[in-house]
């Protein structure tokens, strides 16, 4: 079968995997190869690029029964023209957990072009986004680029920890970490290294720690765990399913906060015997049920329509429930403002206002450093309740006195915009508005003359200045 497969990943980060024996590799980050008269890659410019006309400078012989294009919201890679490609088309959704407006880019572009399948890869969270978007059938394969080294099952370890991987300015939940860890005198070494070598590092440090940057499930997971590592990893969301994929505690171990994670390290450190127990665990997980194999014959048979579409681990992905589609941009547009607030800061606190329905506030869990609250429903609360259940949201949120719960953002309805005749009652910084059909135009000049200056509008943002 002919594969050909655009990425914005280089050669030594996050390669793709082999598909097929006759795959091309396209990308700003590959140079033009042929083996003979055989292409193998393909040298592209960086953004957006017409692959129809790549596709039919191809010998006829190789062009493709099956294109994967890997892509992000960074879009350093977007062919275009599909339509014209022949074969199937599969959209392999990287990153939308930072950047700039992430999951209104990505919507868009699986919008544009014909996909017959979509992938979401490393952020299981976001897949009820594509499937409440009705595009194309949507699915959830973990880390579908990680590739396996046969570790060497180092017995005797290093009491130290392992991290590989960046810590910068882009990454300030990991940074911090990183420096609190440092602070507090353990033996933390860090490193950047392409995934070979990470391997052999991971499996002969006693613990290999790893930090998300947004809520995402990402790949140092799959990583570590390939290479006999024992990883100490962030809590997620249920959402994330991480919990689901591995079993918290024998095969990976978690932590909340700075102050829980020191706790998990000193223990471990102590205890070389158990780190090494659930290194193995973990490893034979992987080998069981995340072996590139499993990862390359569960795509191809989502591609071609061999297996059925699965939903993974969260309920607000199935078709039907609660709202499932509904207000979809404006509810996009809210997530990615709450996004972006649990990427700079460590804890926020969010009142949702119970008018805003189940489905906008559920939207909001998946954000493990968000507390959300809600303001306790009137009359018809069981039923209320009953939607966040069905939606696998309950649990994730706590049910207050909206008038006294002190939050860092309070989250309201236009309707409930509009029928205020005082000023908000929280000590919230910040005021949003989903409009939910309504406007509030006639509510900024009495916002303003209680303190609250417009920040944006879409969802309407308003910042207490006084």
């Amino acid at each position: 079968m002919n594969v050909l497969y655009s990425t914005h990943t280089s050669p030594d980060y996050m390669p793709p995997l082999a598909v097929s024996e006759q795959q091309i590799i396209v990308g700003p980050n590959y140079t033009t190869h042929k083996d003979g008269s055989t292409v193998r890659t393909l040298k592209v410019a960086p953004g957006r690029y017409d692959l129809a006309a790549l596709v039919f400078s191809l010998p006829t012989a190789q062009r493709p029964d099956l294109t994967i294009v890997m892509a992000d919201a960074f879009q350093n890679c977007v062919p275009e023209n599909l339509a014209d490609v022949p074969g199937r088309k599969l959209l392999l959704v990287a990153d939308t957990h930072h950047g700039d407006s992430p999951l209104q880019k990505m919507l868009a572009y699986a919008r544009q072009e014909p996909f017959d399948r979509i992938v979401v890869t490393h952020d299981p969270h976001h897949l009820h986004w594509f499937t409440e978007a009705d595009i194309a059938p949507a699915t959830y394969i973990p880390n579908f680029n990680c590739a396996y080294f046969p570790p060497r099952w180092v017995e005797q370890r290093r009491a130290a920890i392992g991290f590989v991987g960046q810590a910068g300015q882009f990454h300030p939940r990991r940074r911090y970490l990183v420096q609190e860890i440092q602070k507090a005198g353990l033996p933390l070494i860090v490193q950047r290294a392409p995934a070979p070598v990470a391997a052999t590092f991971y499996d002969s440090m006693q613990i290999a720690f790893n930090c998300s940057l947004n809520g995402d499930l990402n790949m140092r997971v799959f990583e570590v765990m390939a290479a006999g590592g024992f990883l100490v990893t962030d809590r997620l969301s249920p959402q994330s399913g991480l919990s689901t994929l591995f079993r918290s505690g024998e095969e990976y171990v978690e932590y909340d906060d700075i102050d829980d994670l020191l706790k998990v390290l000193r223990h471990y450190l102590a205890n070389p015997a158990e780190c090494l127990n659930i290194a193995k665990a973990g490893h034979a997980a992987y080998l069981e049920r995340h072996h590139p194999q499993h990862r390359i014959r569960e795509l191809l048979d989502f591609a071609f329509g061999r297996s059925p579409v699965a939903l993974c681990h969260d309920q607000r992905a199935a078709p039907g429930r609660c709202d499932f589609g509904q207000q979809l941009d404006e509810r996009v547009r809210a997530y990615e403002l709450f996004q972006g607030l649990s990427l700079r800061n460590e804890r926020i606190i969010v009142l949702a206002d119970a008018e805003l329905g189940t489905r906008a506030i559920s939207d909001l869990v998946d954000l493990p450093r968000l507390l959300v609250l809600v303001g306790e429903p009137p009359a018809a609360s069981s039923g209320f309740k009953e939607e966040l259940r069905n939606l696998g949201a309950l649990n994730q949120i706590k049910f207050v006195d909206a008038r006294n719960a002190p939050c860092d953002v309070q989250l309201i309805s236009s309707r409930t915009a509009a029928s205020r005749t005082d000023t908000p009652s929280t000590n919230a910084k910040l005021l949003v508005v989903m409009s939910d059909g309504g406007a509030i135009d006639d509510q900024v000049p009495w916002l303003r003359s209680h303190g609250f200056h417009k920040l944006r509008e879409s969802p309407w943002v308003f910042k207490r200045v006084a």
